[in-house]
């Protein structure tokens, strides 16, 4: 087989060559219609203004491109190029109905006699177009504030070129966006801030959008702004309080949810402030059983030429704390106590061993008073010999109030008594020898001690 391949073999490749010159020939002789090659080129819109002119804006339902064909010479074949042809939809053609514009397709004149009978076809012959109402929407514009001042100052007010932005877009891009802000980065700042920034859109979480497409414009573009950079003390609350609570009961101090406030002003002005005072008729306690809850603004307050910082909480909830007053009783020894204005000539006796002291004030107080903090002491200051109502003084502490305690006699004998009749002794007394009134003798247990 292979013999035979290789037999002739240049006889055969001149065949060859010969037919292939004469199939040339022919060809150039007789000049075929053939088709020409393929072009895929993009489709552009003509008249957009008209769907613009009826507030609607447009999209291109799949691809934006179509291929054309047409039919040439065999000889001129090759001269085509895809810049030669171009394509588009005239949206005045466009059919509300099926949304479908027709294709036309446009050959250069210095090629269109070449093709035959002028025809040239796109596939495919006819473009979707979707239409969508436009919507303008007015948004006020909100501040958001990018980090913190430096420390020992405060944002003041903040002026923007606008206090508001109109968005046009489709309305399924309008519906998408729920507010429209600008940032002012304020990280550090000790001076005024003076700026431009450009408007961005968020959504209902807050969350800036970004891919909201080409068609969305926002009036005006950008929005200048200036900040005011204030210096900023803060200011403790001193809050005045009038009147007396019912009997009973005790006022026991003030409780505010703010303990300070911060303040902006000058540095002249500030420097001689310390302290917020809050004076409101509001702030009594008169005839009170309970505690008072008071809501105030402290912009009533404020000094002249100055402004509580800008974000900083205005309103305090005030508490003026008011609590019932309590009794506890105490059994003081009276051998127990010390003296005082005692005379040492005389011998003094009691009534009793013991007396019962009962002493007012907060629960919470008396539960920690010892006995030892009543500092209780006898007061024999100008008796002389005789029996006496007995007399204790108290130093107790502040909060607490000695409201009485059990009575108690005292009899005092003179020395220079004890062996006959006199103030404090009877005669039955002589002559038993005992005291005349129950209880322990202070002199006799201070010369014991």
């Amino acid at each position: 087989m292979k013999e035979k391949l290789l037999n002739n073999l240049g006889l055969k490749v001149v065949s060859l060559v010969l037919a292939f010159v004469i199939w040339m020939a022919i060809v150039n002789i007789s000049n075929p219609v053939v088709s020409g090659q393929p072009f895929t080129i993009p489709v552009d819109v003509r008249n957009e203004e008209i769907l613009d002119n009826a507030n609607l804006t447009y999209e291109i339902i799949g691809k934006d491109s179509v291929t054309v064909s047409y039919q040439v010479n065999t000889r001129n074949s090759s001269l085509f190029r895809e810049s030669d042809f171009s394509a588009y939809i005239d949206l005045k053609d466009y059919n509300d109905v099926t949304g479908a514009v027709p294709v036309t397709i446009e050959v250069n004149k210095n090629k269109v006699s070449l093709i035959r009978n002028g025809e040239v076809t796109a596939k495919p012959m006819v473009l979707h177009v979707k239409t969508e109402a436009m919507q303008n929407k007015k948004f006020d514009l909100k501040v958001n504030y990018v980090g913190e001042v430096e420390d020992g100052y405060a944002s003041g007010i903040t002026t923007l070129s606008s206090d508001y932005v109109v968005a046009r877009a489709p309305e399924s891009v309008i519906g998408k966006i729920a507010s429209i802000g600008i940032e002012i980065n304020r990280e550090g700042a000790n001076a005024d801030l003076d700026g431009y920034v450009t408007p961005k859109c968020y959504d209902a979480n807050d969350k800036e959008l970004t891919d909201l497409g080409d068609e969305l414009t926002i009036t005006p573009e950008s929005i200048h702004y200036n900040m005011a950079i204030l210096k900023a003390k803060e200011l403790t609350l001193n809050f005045e309080v009038k009147g007396t609570v019912a009997p009973g009961y005790r006022f026991t101090g003030v409780e505010s949810d703010l303990k300070s406030v911060p303040v902006v002003a000058t540095k002249s002005v500030l420097a001689s402030v310390n302290a917020l005072s809050v004076v409101d008729d509001k702030l009594t306690i008169d005839g009170a059983t309970t505690d008072k809850v008071i809501h105030l603004d402290l912009n009533d307050y404020l000094p002249p030429s100055t402004t509580i910082a800008p974000n900083a909480q205005s309103q305090v909830t005030v508490t003026l704390k008011v609590e019932p007053l309590t009794t506890k009783s105490y059994t003081l020894k009276l051998a127990d106590l010390a003296s005082s204005g005692s005379d040492p000539d005389y011998e003094y006796t009691f009534s009793k061993d013991s007396v019962d002291v009962t002493v007012r004030g907060l629960k919470e107080d008396l539960d920690t008073l010892d006995i030892r903090d009543l500092n209780a002491a006898l007061d024999m200051t100008g008796l002389e010999p005789g029996t006496h109502a007995g007399k204790l003084t108290f130093e107790v502490g502040e909060g607490f109030e000695v409201v009485n305690y059990s009575d108690f006699e005292v009899t005092v004998v003179s020395d220079n008594e004890d062996e006959s009749e006199g103030p404090g002794q009877t005669t039955a007394d002589q002559e038993t020898d005992e005291p005349a009134t129950a209880g322990t003798s202070k002199k006799q247990q201070n010369k014991n001690q």
